[in-house]
Formats: structure tokens, C-alpha cells, sequence
């Protein structure tokens, strides 16, 4: 082909998908080489421009053959049914699902038949987490939006004793590590800083009923990383225990302490014993850190192996 081409454009694309290297590569066409446009048209591309019957091409005007026959070359190819080289499915991915050819833009199968996945339900902000009943303890807006949060006030009360004509019983659980717990906690909370910990709560379950409940409240030091985290894992765990029985759930009604232990401690000292606080940084418990870190991110086979049994039995 000449090099001096009434029409040319640019296409780059990547080797392999882990290939850093670019391959440029430049399309030309004179006018008046028809037959090298020609050899360009696979048979299947004649057959989708319904040009499989034309056996010479010279005597058709062409104004622009990049335009008019290369373009939609490509946009049929892209938007075909059938197998796309391995180099295009990596151009998707560097740029957006989108391909570009000259002046014209041409989406991408995926972009053109989208499969968007259904909606995960969400939980009514005033319900109980299997919506059957309100929510007995009022809520503040807090920093982790997608769980039922709490003040240090409302847990006050809560210990004493305001709320025991609808709350049955209650249960804290303090997701720091055992060397935070045992240099302060709130009265009558359970240490349980480990997902098989958070397993063993999840088949503990008791009756609740609307002038009967039995709730849960989660919290770390802060109420922002540990405790929420604990507290998701249940609910998931708990919604894959009961899927046979939507939207029903051991543990329906599940609240977090806003500002944690330390924001609790702060204001209520004489709900806490020992009537202490240790961060979670403290210099002296750097070594019990990274123990009790990765125990607390660590999943034994044992112990998948134990939560398999526990729900055979159930």
C-alpha cells in the first residue's frame, strides 16, 4: 500500500494482558488500491456488510474507504456474538469498555447488553433486622451507616435497668483484644475478638419477641474497625444460616456502641472495671498485638471444619 494515503488512522492495543509493551500499528489506504482494501474484508465481514457479491470494487465511489468500510468492519466485530482476539479484551479493560477508531466511538458488547446484578436488600433503619418489630432502643446517626449505632447514654440505661420491661436479657461483646479487656471493660461484657468466637454467639439464640427482646452490642476501642467488622460477620453468617427461612435470624436486633469503649469509659468510669482504659497501641502490649492480631484474623481448617458440623446439626 502507498504511502501517501488519502486516509489513515491509529490503533494501539496490548499484546497480552500482563504485556506492558504497546503495538502500534497504522492502516493505510490509497483510493486507488481497492484490491488491498479488499484483501483487509474477511469473508465473514463481506458477509455482514452484505458486500459477499461484490467481486471488484472499482467501480464504486469511494470518499472515504477508512469510513466507510473499515469502521463499520470493527463495529460489526465488536458487536458480534463471536469470539474477540485476546488483544481487544485487554483494550477493554485499559479503556473503560470503550474502542475508538478515528473520529468514531463504538461500545463494547458488555456495554451494550448490560447484566446488572440484583440489588442486595437493605435493612429498614427503624426495624429489627428480620422487620417484624421496631427497634427498642433508640439509634444516632454514626459513622458506620450500614448498622444500628447506639450512644454511651443509652447503653448507661440500659445497665440500669431502664429498658427491662422490653428488653429480656442483653448481651455486650467487646471485640478488643484480651490484654484491652483485661485492663478495663464495661460491666458484664464478653471478651470475643476471634470469627470462631463470633461463630459459637451465632448458634446461641433465644427467644424475641416484641416485649421480650434479647439484643446484642458490639464495640472495640473506637467502634470503627473491629466491632463494626465482628458485627457484619455475624449478621452475614447469620443470613446464610436462615436462608431457607428469610428474612428470620438468630440474632434479629443487633446494635453498635457509638465511639467504642473509650468514648464510653470517657463518661461512665463507674460502669467499667477494673474503672480503667488500655489503648489498644500501648506501648507496654506491642508483642500481645501481633499475637492476638493474627489470631484474630486467622481461620483454622479445625475450625471451618467445626462450623460445618454446626450447621449439619442445625
Amino acid at each position: 500500500m502507498d504511502g501517501g494515503s488519502a486516509g489513515s488512522s491509529r490503533l494501539k492495543w496490548t499484546e497480552s494482558k500482563t504485556g506492558s509493551k504497546m503495538v502500534s500499528c497504522s492502516l493505510q489506504f490509497d483510493e486507488s488500491s481497492d484490491d488491498d482494501l479488499e484483501k483487509l474484508m474477511t469473508p465473514s465481514s463481506k458477509r455482514k456488510l452484505d458486500l459477499s457479491h461484490v467481486s471488484h470494487m472499482s467501480h464504486m465511489s469511494i470518499a472515504s474507504p477508512m469510513q466507510e468500510y473499515v469502521s463499520p468492519c470493527f463495529q460489526e466485530l465488536f458487536q458480534s456474538n463471536g469470539p474477540r482476539p485476546k488483544r481487544f479484551r485487554s483494550f477493554e479493560s485499559r479503556k473503560k469498555k470503550r474502542f475508538f477508531f478515528g473520529n468514531n466511538e463504538f461500545p463494547f458488547q458488555s456495554e451494550c447488553k448490560e447484566n446488572h446484578s440484583p440489588d442486595v436488600a437493605r435493612e429498614q433503619k427503624d426495624k429489627t433486622g428480620d422487620g417484624k418489630f421496631p427497634l427498642c432502643l433508640p439509634t444516632t446517626p454514626g459513622n458506620v451507616q450500614d448498622l444500628h449505632t447506639i450512644t454511651p447514654q443509652i447503653l448507661s440505661d440500659l445497665l440500669q435497668g431502664v429498658y427491662k420491661d422490653t428488653v429480656q436479657s442483653f448481651r455486650i461483646i467487646d471485640c478488643r483484644y484480651p490484654y484491652e479487656y483485661a485492663g478495663g471493660h464495661i460491666k458484664g461484657a464478653e471478651n470475643i475478638f476471634t470469627e470462631e468466637g463470633i461463630l459459637h454467639l451465632l448458634h446461641q439464640k433465644k427467644s424475641h419477641t416484641e416485649n421480650g427482646r434479647s439484643i446484642l452490642i458490639f464495640h472495640c476501642e473506637f467502634s470503627s474497625e473491629r466491632g463494626p467488622r465482628k458485627c457484619r460477620f455475624l449478621r452475614n453468617k447469620d443470613r446464610q444460616l436462615n436462608k431457607d427461612k428469610y428474612p428470620n435470624l438468630n440474632h434479629p436486633e443487633v446494635y453498635l456502641l457509638h465511639g467504642g469503649y473509650k468514648a464510653f469509659y470517657q463518661n461512665y468510669k463507674e460502669l467499667c472495671e477494673p474503672p480503667s482504659y488500655v489503648p489498644m497501641l500501648h506501648k507496654e502490649h506491642a508483642n500481645d498485638l501481633r499475637v492476638f492480631r493474627k489470631k484474630s484474623k486467622s481461620w483454622t481448617a479445625g475450625e471451618k471444619k467445626q462450623y460445618a458440623l454446626m450447621n449439619i446439626q442445625i
